[in-house]
C-alpha cells in the first residue's frame, strides 16, 4: 500500500470517528447543522473509499490499460464534486425546512462541534499535503472536501454559541452558510478536472494544475457573484410559506406576534432571522398516555393505573407561544390529577362503577391546570386505559372478584324470590280481605233481613196470635223436617183409635 491509499485509509478512520461523534451531538442537542455535517461526514466516508479504490487501480492497472487507467483520478474527482452538490442541496432543504429549534447540551455540544474541527483541519492539510507531494489530483480534491467540511463545521459551531445568547435561528443560517462553502468547492473540483478529462494534452503538469486550481478558487469572481445572488434568491424566496387548509399560521417579527391567524394559503414573510412562522394543526385531536403507574388508594391499597389523554388546540397563539413542552405538562398534570382522586377513593369504587365518574374528574382536574398554565389547550377526554391492581396480588383480587360475583348472584336470587313472594302474599291477602268483607257483608244482609222478618212477624203475631203461631209451628216442622210426609189431624182427633189411611 502507497503513501496516498495510506493517507485515504487513515482519513476514513477518522471520519467514522467524526460520524460518531456527530450524530451523538446532533441527537443529544437537536442541531439541524450538526445533523447535516454528521451525513456530509458519512458521505465523505464513502467517497474516500471510492477514491481509495481508485486509487488502487491506478497503482496495480495493467500497461496497457494505462490511459484508461489515468483519467480514474479525475473521474473520482469529479464524483467528489457531485457528492459536493448533493450534499450543498440536502443542507439548504433542511435549513429551509427548520423553524429554528431550541436546543439542548449546548456548551458540551459545542465543545464536541470544536473537536470535529480540529479533526477536519488536520485531515484537510494532511490529505492536501500528500497529493501535492505524490501529484495525485483525486486526493487534492478529497483534501479540498474535508476543508470544505471544516468550514461547515464552523459554522455550525457558530451556530451552537449562537444559540447560547437567544439566536436558536443562526443553526439554521449556519446550515446555509455551509451550503454555499460546498458549492464552491464542488464548482471548481468539477471544472478543474472537467478541463483535465477534455483537454488531456495541455501542457500542465500535476503541480501546475493544482496551483492553478487553488488560484481559481480564490479568484473567481464572476462564479463567487453567481453563487451569491443564487443564495441571496434562496433566502429571500425562503420567506414563502403554505398554510394547510387544517393548519392555523401565527407570524411573528423578531419574537412579537404580528399575525396570529394565518389563514389557509400561500403567504410570504421576512426571512429569518427577522420573522418566523409557527404553524398548529388547530382541529386535530392529539392523544398523550401517561404511562402505568402504580397509586395508593383512599382505603390503603395499590392500584395500577394508565390514563389516555385526548386534547386538541384552543387558542393558537397561547398554544405555539406560552409553552415549550406541553406533552411533559399534560402528562405531568394528568398523573397529579388521577393521583389526587383516587388517594381519595376505595378500590371497590375504583374496581367497578367509579370509572366514568373518575375519568370526568379527572377531566375537570386536567382542564383547570391548562387554563392555569395559559396552554390554550382543551381536553376533549380522558379514558382510563387500565385500572388493575398489582401482578403481585392479583390472584387475591380474582378471589375476591370472585366472592363479590358470588355476593351479587346471592343478591339478585333474593331480590327475584322478593319479587316473587311478596306479590304472591299481596295477592292472597287481598282475596282473604274480598272473601272477609263479602262475609261481613252478608252477614250484615242477613242479620238486617232477619231482623225486618222478625219484625214483621211480631207485627203479624200481634195482630193474630194463633194464627201467627201456627204458621210459625208449620214453618220450623218444615225446616226440621223437609223430607217427611206430613199429616194434618184436627185438634179432637184421639191419634190411638185414629184410623190413617195412607196412600202414596
Amino acid at each position: 500500500m502507497g503513501r496516498k491509499e495510506k493517507t485515504i485509509f487513515i482519513t476514513i478512520i477518522a471520519n467514522i470517528i467524526l460520524i460518531i461523534l456527530r450524530f451523538f451531538l446532533a441527537n443529544l442537542s437537536g442541531s439541524i447543522g450538526l445533523a447535516a455535517n454528521a451525513w456530509h461526514s458519512f458521505s465523505d466516508v464513502f467517497v474516500s473509499a471510492v477514491v481509495f479504490l481508485g486509487l488502487l487501480i491506478t497503482r496495480f492497472g495493467a500497461n496497457k490499460l494505462k490511459k484508461i487507467v489515468g483519467k480514474t483520478e479525475h473521474i473520482l474527482a469529479i464524483f467528489v464534486s457531485m457528492f459536493i452538490f448533493y450534499m450543498g442541496f440536502e443542507i439548504l432543504s433542511d435549513a429551509l425546512n427548520n423553524d429554528g429549534t431550541e436546543l439542548k447540551y449546548v456548551p458540551f455540544v459545542a465543545t464536541g462541534a470544536f473537536v470535529g474541527v480540529i479533526i477536519n483541519y488536520f485531515m484537510a492539510r494532511y490529505k492536501i499535503y500528500v497529493g501535492e507531494q505524490t501529484g495525485s489530483q483525486s486526493l487534492i480534491a478529497d483534501g479540498y472536501h474535508s476543508k470544505m467540511d471544516m468550514y461547515c463545521s464552523i459554522a455550525v459551531l457558530v451556530g451552537l454559541l449562537g444559540s447560547l445568547f437567544g439566536m436558536s435561528s443562526l443553526d439554521k443560517i449556519a446550515a446555509i452558510v455551509a451550503m454555499v462553502l460546498l458549492m464552491i468547492a464542488g464548482y471548481e473540483i468539477l471544472i478543474s478536472n472537467l478541463r483535465m478529462l477534455l483537454h488531456p494534452h495541455e501542457d500542465i503538469s500535476e503541480t501546475e494544475h493544482f496551483h492553478h486550481h487553488h488560484s481559481n478558487f480564490h479568484g473567481s469572481k464572476k462564479m463567487y457573484i453567481g453563487v451569491g445572488s443564487i443564495l441571496t434568491v434562496a433566502y429571500i424566496l425562503s420567506g414563502i410559506y403554505i398554510v394547510n387548509w387544517d393548519e392555523t399560521g401565527i407570524v411573528r417579527r423578531f419574537g412579537a406576534v404580528i399575525n396570529a391567524n394565518a389563514a389557509p394559503g400561500i403567504h410570504y414573510r421576512l426571512p429569518t432571522p427577522f420573522e418566523q412562522v409557527t404553524l398548529v394543526k388547530k382541529d386535530n385531536i392529539r392523544k398523550i398516555d401517561t404511562g402505568q403507574q402504580e397509586l395508593l388508594t383512599g382505603d390503603t391499597n395499590l392500584l395500577n393505573v394508565n390514563m389516555s389523554v385526548h386534547y386538541k388546540v384552543d387558542n393558537v397563539e397561547n398554544y405555539a407561544l406560552n409553552i415549550n413542552n406541553l406533552d411533559t405538562l399534560i402528562r405531568v398534570g394528568a398523573t397529579t390529577s388521577i393521583r389526587n382522586i383516587v388517594g381519595r377513593e376505595s378500590i371497590d369504587y375504583l374496581l367497578t362503577e367509579g370509572k366514568a365518574d373518575v375519568e370526568k374528574q379527572a377531566q375537570i382536574l386536567l382542564q383547570d391546570v391548562m387554563n392555569k398554565n395559559g396552554t390554550g389547550v382543551r381536553i376533549v377526554g380522558v379514558q382510563l386505559v387500565e385500572v388493575a391492581p398489582p401482578e403481585s396480588v392479583k390472584a387475591s383480587f380474582q378471589d375476591l372478584a370472585s366472592a363479590r360475583q358470588d355476593r351479587a348472584i346471592y343478591i339478585n336470587e333474593a331480590i327475584a324470590y322478593k319479587n316473587t313472594i311478596i306479590p304472591q302474599a299481596k295477592a292472597e291477602a287481598y282475596t282473604q280481605i274480598a272473601i272477609a268483607e263479602g262475609y261481613r257483608d252478608k252477614k250484615i244482609k242477613t242479620a238486617e233481613g232477619d231482623a225486618v222478618m222478625f219484625a214483621e212477624k211480631q207485627s203479624a203475631y200481634a195482630e193474630s196470635k194463633g194464627v201467627t203461631e201456627f204458621r210459625m209451628y208449620m214453618e220450623a216442622m218444615d225446616k226440621i223436617l223437609p223430607n217427611v210426609q206430613k199429616i194434618l189431624l184436627g185438634g179432637n182427633i184421639k191419634i190411638d183409635n185414629a184410623e190413617l189411611w195412607i196412600s202414596k
